[in-house]
């Protein structure tokens, strides 16, 4: 893991007042890279928006995700980009010591100075990509017709059998 470069992702929340503050973060593949490198998705890319209410017990945290990944679709193969438009709360209390209590309430030590919110957007990010990944093309996936290449030619048939066609 590049320290370094997930340091971007931090936010030193001992100097900030008790107020509302606004934070935005880009972020790429790398970042994806940074926790999991053995992945199916490709040039993810997007913005996170962060709003972070400051109190002296607690940090509210909103994350708005907008962004987008290429995926392959489970039934054709064929890759398609897939948009993503969510937000994310999660609250943070203070406490004596590191405890995620669930999945929108983790207790931090209150002595804790800074901050890093790159797992967080990672995690929400992944969870958002949908299980069953479905070409935009293919409209009704029930439909197995959509999942066949059609060709434009037609199959011409012999003269002879068109009189058996009308025995039906």
């Amino acid at each position: 893991m590049d320290k370094k470069f997930l340091r971007k992702f931090s936010i030193k929340i001992q100097s900030l007042s008790n107020n509302k503050h606004l934070f935005e973060f880009d972020f790429n593949q790398k970042l994806l890279n940074q926790f999991n490198s053995d992945m199916d998705i490709s040039n993810s890319k997007g913005i996170c928006n962060v709003i972070l209410i400051k109190s002296e017990i607690m940090l509210d945290i909103t994350f708005n995700i907008i962004g987008e990944t290429n995926l392959s679709c489970d039934r054709t193969l064929k890759n398609y980009t897939h948009k993503l438009n969510f937000s994310k709360k999660v609250l943070f209390k203070f406490g004596d010591q590191d405890e995620e209590i669930s999945d929108e309430m983790i207790v931090i030590n209150r002595t804790k100075s800074v901050l890093n919110l790159s797992k967080y957007i990672y995690e929400f990010f992944i969870l958002e990509i949908p299980v069953k990944r479905l070409h935009p093309s293919v409209k009704n996936e029930d439909n197995i017709d959509n999942f066949v290449y059609k060709t434009n030619s037609s199959k011409k048939i012999d003269p002879r059998f068109e009189s058996l066609k009308k025995l039906k």
